[in-house]
């Protein structure tokens, strides 16, 4: 996925404005310092919008999101993110979705829960290294 294929959120609909893309879609036409005030100024107007949305909406919820709607477990969160995710990302995504969906039918079956090294054994050798990998760099960031 490259920087074309970003996608916008119900978020970025909900505290954005044609505006505020009109004046995004004209930065490579102003000199390079225009273009810093001018996207400092775009951020800073998206940030007063996205604390008054929240301010205007007691709840905080946007309505596509709201848990009452029955869209509140980790799969359905994981739905709603694969579409802005990259390639491998999709990949692992789709990869815990298939692990929750049997974790869920064979809690079903067996009560005993799946630890966290079961899961690790059901990943390719390469995203179980990647995992090892973060997991190293938070033990020795946790250590100073």
């Amino acid at each position: 996925m490259n920087e074309k294929d970003f996608k916008l959120t119900d978020l970025d609909y909900a505290v954005g404005s044609h505006r505020l893309q009109m004046m995004k879609a004209a930065l490579p036409y102003v000199g390079i310092a225009q273009q810093r005030i001018l996207s400092i100024f775009i951020k800073w107007s998206e940030l007063r919008r996205t604390a008054k949305f929240f301010r205007e909406n007691d709840d905080g919820m946007l309505s596509v999101c709201a848990l009452e709607a029955g869209h509140s477990s980790p799969t359905d969160m994981l739905s709603a993110v694969r579409p802005y995710a990259n390639e491998e990302e999709q990949e692992i995504i789709d990869l815990m979705t298939r692990v929750m969906a049997a974790g869920s039918s064979r809690s079903q079956r067996d009560p005993q829960p799946v630890g966290p090294e079961q899961l690790l054994a059901a990943l390719p050798p390469e995203q179980r290294s990647r995992i090892e990998a973060v997991r190293i760099m938070m033990q020795a960031a946790g250590q100073d």
